[in-house]
């Protein structure tokens, strides 16, 4: 089994090779799309022709036992549309995940759970109501 420091490396190899390089090579780990790399790769490729510009920065991550909880901040302009069927709006926006995955023995992500806070980037993107302030 990898160290914490081994799986903390694993993600920041991961996060710079698959988001900040479009390195889809380096791709393993299934988001949420179908339950395999072919679900991931679908939601790499989405999320890459909505920015030109993105990338992701880790702020924290910890590692424990076989799981690695990663809190990141992705940021770029939107230059593709962020929904299907919605024109760009050249605007730039932050967008923050927590996203815990699982390693096995031979340090590849086998589970991913994760929350994204795209309200906040729909907002930013004039693609949804702010709050109200008060």
């Amino acid at each position: 089994m990898p160290t914490p420091e081994e799986m903390k490396e694993l993600n920041r190899s991961f996060v710079e090779e698959v988001f900040n390089k479009q390195n889809l090579d380096h791709a393993e780990m299934p988001p949420g799309m179908t339950p395999d790399k072919q679900g991931a790769l679908q939601w790499f490729k989405i999320a890459f022709g909505m920015s030109s510009d993105m990338k992701v920065e880790i702020k924290n991550a910890i590692a424990s036992g076989d799981r690695i909880a990663s809190h990141t901040v992705m940021r770029g302009t939107d230059t593709g549309g962020a929904m299907p069927g919605v024109p760009p709006t050249n605007k730039p926006f932050e967008m923050e995940s927590i996203d815990i995955m699982r390693v096995n023995e031979e340090g590849k992500f086998i589970d991913h759970w994760g929350i994204t806070d795209t309200m906040a980037m729909m907002q930013q993107l004039g693609l949804a109501p702010s709050p109200p302030s008060g």
